[in-house]
């Protein structure tokens, strides 16, 4: 028997220029609501922020991340939200991909504990209420080393073995009118 993963990689696209393109309408809303979370939480007192560690300082900005995602996607045509084994999710059906947000590394990879919905969700298996076919999607956001500067919002192809690849966005008021809203930022792997 052929795995889920393995078999459902000739039916998803995986391409990043034709992933890239179909959410090239969305990149700028994605990169607001990402760099939303982090301004939020950098506005916390100094007093309050000096208990957090980096998984608090993670937990509050994807809460205020959730808050705006919410705000800014749900209205939009064609966008749907699910909550899916307490995932919070969106399929853009138009792009025929569904994005879930996470703080991320420097490859656009999820840096906390793997839940089993984490690992279905990269793996690219069945999910209720989810169509099978959308390509998963995490968008990210990546800190400085220090963990209070904001590096970039990305996107990622993640798999259960890291991120397939990842993009940067370029935020609207940073790019040339004719660049590009992303550029790749995959760091090539060594092969042994």
């Amino acid at each position: 028997m052929v795995p889920l993963e393995s078999s459902l990689e000739a039916v998803l696209e995986t391409d990043i220029e034709i992933v890239m393109g179909r959410m090239a309408p969305y990149l700028d809303q994605i990169n607001a609501v990402l760099r939303h979370g982090h301004v939020v939480y950098e506005t916390y007192p100094a007093d309050i922020v000096i208990d957090h560690d980096s998984s608090t300082q993670a937990h509050c900005t994807f809460r205020h991340t959730l808050a705006e995602a919410h705000r800014v996607l749900d209205d939009l045509p064609n966008v749907r939200h699910m909550e899916i084994r307490g995932q919070n999710l969106w399929l853009l059906e138009s792009a025929n991909v569904v994005v879930r947000f996470k703080k991320t590394d420097e490859d656009g990879v999820s840096s906390n504990y793997r839940t089993p919905q984490a690992v279905a969700f990269d793996g690219g298996e069945e999910l209720p209420g989810l169509p099978p076919l959308p390509t998963r999607l995490t968008a990210g956001y990546l800190l400085d080393g220090t963990g209070t500067g904001f590096v970039r919002s990305q996107i990622s192809l993640p798999t259960n073995r890291g991120a397939l690849w990842c993009a940067a966005i370029v935020p609207l008021d940073a790019r040339e009118a004719d660049e590009a809203a992303w550029y790749e930022v995959t760091r090539q792997r060594r092969a042994f």
